[in-house]
């Protein structure tokens, strides 16, 4: 992404969080429309490419969003706002739109948002016990995601504030392997 879409981005995400502070619409649930909206053209390849299409045209564009997204139940301050990032051929700014409303909403509240990546599916329990670890850490409210990529093959990489923990059985072979070559 370049670093004039990125401005517009933020731009979009402020006012979005501003003008969501002012309405009726709560900036959580905001927060996971737009979540979904990314998720909704992650998983269709083809919505997220015929929204691209140079072909379709404004009308066309913002004709989609209505069919996709006004059948759902959701909030008239998102609908204007995929109407109008339609009407400007911006749609492909809504990833980066999310996760910047998602940062400045957890600044806003003072929490910190953190990953933490396993080979396996983290249960509820340990969920909440990892959560509770880093906020004792950190001192601050934490929101926890967590995402599953089994090439880990055990233990936990937890990124936080910018900075990464990475506990994983993956790195500390890699750390050996590096080691008994005769390297660092």
């Amino acid at each position: 992404m370049t670093s004039s879409s990125r401005t517009a981005a933020r731009r979009y995400a402020e006012a979005l969080l501003e003008v969501a502070s002012d309405s009726k619409v709560s900036p959580e649930t905001l927060r996971q429309e737009l979540r979904d909206a990314v998720a909704v053209l992650r998983d269709h390849k083809e919505l997220a490419a015929a929204l691209s299409h140079p072909a379709l045209g404004s009308e066309g564009r913002k004709k989609l969003v209505a069919g996709v997204w006004g059948q759902a139940k959701a909030s008239a301050l998102f609908l204007r706002l995929l109407d109008l990032l339609a009407s400007r051929n911006r749609l492909s700014l809504l990833p980066a739109i999310a996760e910047i409303f998602s940062q400045r909403w957890n600044a806003e509240r003072g929490v910190a948002a953190a990953e933490a990546v396993s080979a396996v599916e983290l249960d509820a329990r340990r969920q909440k016990a990892l959560a509770d670890a880093l906020r004792n850490a950190t001192g601050t409210e934490v929101e926890l995601e967590t995402r599953v990529d089994p090439a880990v093959l055990g233990g936990l990489r937890v990124t936080i504030g910018g900075r990464t923990f990475d506990g994983t059985v993956r790195t500390q072979l890699q750390s050996l392997r590096r080691r008994l070559a005769g390297g660092p």
